[in-house]
């Protein structure tokens, strides 16, 4: 089937995005109504001049164009260019002869000012991140169901790991004794602690955690999803509460002791009423 000359001219008028076509001297040789708009110029004032003298504004072709053109070697090319508070993606087509001459060279231009202006406030936020993630003093870790895939200094230095190797690509029960407290078998408590972090949104428990040498360690951990590259994932912050344990139980020992104490001056009154 043939397109209709006229088809493609009005297709070509009515496009959203600047458009343009020019020869292998790099001049304009037909423009669309966007072109010009966003140019500021006339058809009468453009067609003819190197298209950088117009838009967008230049002292040379674009660098891949001008390698496209120049070189015949690839049918397309891309290049970013910022025009103003404008940053615009320009795609380019070329149409050659048998010989290899070109004939016209397209180029369509999409406004990606928004989503460069989003790419840097992702860029800025991730670099915070960062820099928050490496600092913190709590050990904080990534994990999927195929265990942590990222994880900080703190981590390293908490569980005793000299690499990130020796920690990353291992399942969360690798670093706890067979068994918790409770008796359960730390594999399957800890899958039931990362399902119900998935399906809740987070989780907060006590649990046993070993360093790399088996050296065991009470903690506090707490789980949060959120969504990566369109998966849930978990972060994880352990905390080591050896001293809080530690304090709790002098706690729990001095009363007891003074709950025999206690018992002990009740019984001898006891005795000396008597």
């Amino acid at each position: 089937m043939t397109i209709d000359p006229n088809s493609f001219r009005q297709i070509f008028e009515e496009m959203d995005a600047p458009a343009f076509f020019h020869d292998s001297q790099f001049r304009l040789t037909l423009a669309n109504a966007a072109y010009y708009r966003e140019s500021g110029a006339t058809e009468k004032d453009a067609l003819g001049r190197h298209y950088w003298d117009v838009f967008p504004k230049g002292t040379e072709p674009l660098p891949n164009c001008k390698a496209c053109t120049l070189d015949g070697l690839d049918a397309t090319c891309f290049d970013e260019v910022v025009c103003g508070d404008k940053t615009f993606a320009s795609n380019g087509y070329t149409l050659r002869d048998k010989s290899g001459e070109l004939i016209h060279s397209l180029h369509i231009l999409n406004n990606i000012t928004k989503k460069i202006t989003a790419e840097n406030a992702f860029a800025k936020i991730d670099a915070q991140f960062k820099v928050l993630f490496e600092s913190s003093p709590d050990a904080i870790m990534l994990l999927d169901e195929n265990g942590f895939f990222d994880c900080n200094a703190a981590t390293l230095s908490m569980f005793g790991c000299k690499v990130r190797s020796d920690f990353i690509g291992k399942h969360p029960s690798k670093f706890s004794p067979q068994l918790q407290p409770n008796g359960v078998e730390s594999m399957v408590l800890a899958n039931q602690m990362i399902q119900h972090a998935l399906k809740t949104g987070s989780n907060i428990f006590d649990w046993v955690h070993c360093k790399l040498d088996g050296t065991p360690f009470p903690a506090e951990v707490l789980l949060v999803q959120f969504e990566r590259e369109n998966k849930p994932v978990l972060q994880a912050i352990v905390r080591d509460i050896t001293v809080r344990k530690r304090n709790e139980q002098n706690l729990i020992d001095q009363a007891e002791k003074l709950s025999r104490s206690l018992v002990g001056t009740i019984n001898t009154m006891s005795k000396a009423m008597e």
